[in-house]
């Protein structure tokens, strides 16, 4: 039967139609990239920048010199315009959901603290914020603030990862979803008040002991991603500095996420590492910190809803690090190691769109704030292993590398959001699962986890001079 003519027409607008759909389709996806990780340009560059930087690295003895900062970041909210002068802000995103709210009060005060290390006139800064990470554009003003002083290789950033805080500190499309409209203002205003508190730290060095140990806390933590058959990391990491004159400061590391407050809050808060912090500072402690730990894969688990949740967890787990605090045994002399490097990573690959296909790089560029300088960092303090790491890291992998090294007699720190951030980390076994870290957040192909992880145990083999 013979065709009309506008059937004709209709055929090929539909066949046309179906073309430029494939080429587009085809144009902006890309099959993700399985290749071997160790035989790639970035992987064989980021080892011999490890190499370069562990080659150089040196170990110093000697007495413990530490001083303590204290700042608080809590913004006040007011209506009208933005007074950066006055620390005033009236469109504070809260930062971490993407269904977050507007900032329209503080439920409770949230700072940023520093603890200054000297060991025969060797600084390091160790610095913690509750922040949902430290933004990268925040680590730039730092660093020039402190400029002729410190450089950005002895200093050791760390968030409590709260997501009821200060968010507008992220450039970018992606920034913008997770945190709100970039505001230079919030940058610099966060920037001057680390730097303050840094120097503060730097200032108040006195003669010290320290000590390091854990505590298992397995009932306020669960695997989110596969439930009661997954793996925890339900260590609680506890690191004492005591000056001779009594003042005392103690850093809590815990590897539940601090979501306890959800995407219903409008307020400030520093969620139950606020509370855990607190907790501690009413008791014996003259300063407390707290680091999120390998939180990917792990969240928060204890009785009650929402900020008495908050403070359910955030209290207990201060119990424990008080009976942790009450039997630990000091060191005035301490070894000191640090190395800090910088590594490559491959090709974004985020956005999943099917199993072996995710959006292209050229669009994800579009998406996400570049990405140039990715530091990992390591520093032993005695028998205290401590990783700094720019991403959110599974506790799987976590309790791996901490149960080795505990083997080999050391106690160990591995600490998210120094600075950089580089999406969930997770196990390759999960890579293909329907779930939040591996499909949305999981940005760089299946085998980021298992390279990562070898970067991780290199800088730990060498700092303990061991094969784990």
């Amino acid at each position: 039967m013979k065709t009309k003519k506008w059937q004709r027409r209709a055929l090929r607008i539909l066949g046309f139609t179906i073309i430029i759909l494939i080429v587009l389709f085809f144009s902006l996806t890309r099959t993700i990239d399985t290749a071997p990780y160790f035989k790639t340009a970035y992987y064989k560059n980021s080892i011999e920048n490890m190499n370069l930087a562990t080659d150089t690295m040196q170990s110093t003895k000697g007495s413990l010199l530490a001083g303590f900062g204290k700042v608080s970041i809590t913004p006040p909210i007011k209506t009208g315009k933005t007074d950066v002068e006055k620390s005033s802000f009236n469109a504070i995103k809260l930062s971490g959901f993407g269904d977050g709210k507007i900032a329209v009060g503080v439920h409770d005060s949230i700072f940023v603290k520093a603890i200054a290390v000297e060991v025969n006139r060797r600084d390091l800064v160790f610095i913690s914020a509750d922040l949902i990470s430290i933004p990268e554009s925040v680590v730039k003003q730092v660093t020039e603030n402190l400029k002729g002083k410190l450089s950005r290789e002895q200093l050791f950033f760390g968030a409590t990862h709260t997501h009821s805080s200060i968010g507008n500190c992220m450039p970018g499309f992606i920034g913008e979803i997770f945190e709100g409209k970039f505001q230079p203002d919030i940058v610099k205003w966060l920037s001057d008040r680390f730097t303050k508190a840094i120097i503060e730290a730097l200032n108040d060095k006195k003669t010290s002991k320290f000590s390091s140990t854990y505590i298992k806390v397995p009932n306020l933590i669960r695997n989110r991603i596969i439930g009661e058959a997954g793996r925890l990391n339900s260590k609680l990491t506890v690191i004492s500095f005591v000056q001779n004159q009594g003042r005392r400061a103690v850093i809590g590391m815990y590897s539940a996420h601090a979501t306890t407050i959800g995407s219903w809050n409008d307020n400030i808060s520093g969620d139950y590492p606020g509370y855990f912090q607190r907790s501690l500072e009413s008791k014996d402690i003259d300063m407390a910190m707290f680091y999120a730990e390998t939180v990917g894969s792990q969240s928060p688990q204890g009785d009650y809803e929402k900020f008495d949740k908050a403070e359910f967890i955030g209290k207990t787990l201060a119990d424990s690090a008080i009976m942790a605090v009450h039997k630990m045994t000091y060191d005035s002399i301490v070894t000191l190691t640090s190395v800090t490097t910088y590594i490559e990573i491959p090709e974004i690959q985020a956005f999943y769109i099917s199993d072996n296909r995710r959006l292209s790089p050229f669009i994800d560029h579009m998406l996400f704030p570049e990405v140039k300088s990715i530091p990992l960092q390591g520093v032993k303090i005695n028998n205290l292993v401590w990783l700094t790491m720019p991403y959110e890291l599974s506790g799987e992998y976590g309790i791996d590398l901490k149960n080795a090294l505990e083997l080999e007699g050391y106690n160990s720190a591995l600490t998210s959001f120094n600075g950089q951030y580089l999406g969930y980390i997770v196990p390759s076994k999960y890579y293909y699962y329907d779930t939040y870290e591996a499909r949305l957040m999981g940005w760089y192909g299946p085998s980021m986890g298992d390279y990562l992880m070898e970067l991780n145990y290199k800088i730990a083999n060498t700092l303990t001079n061991t094969k784990l």
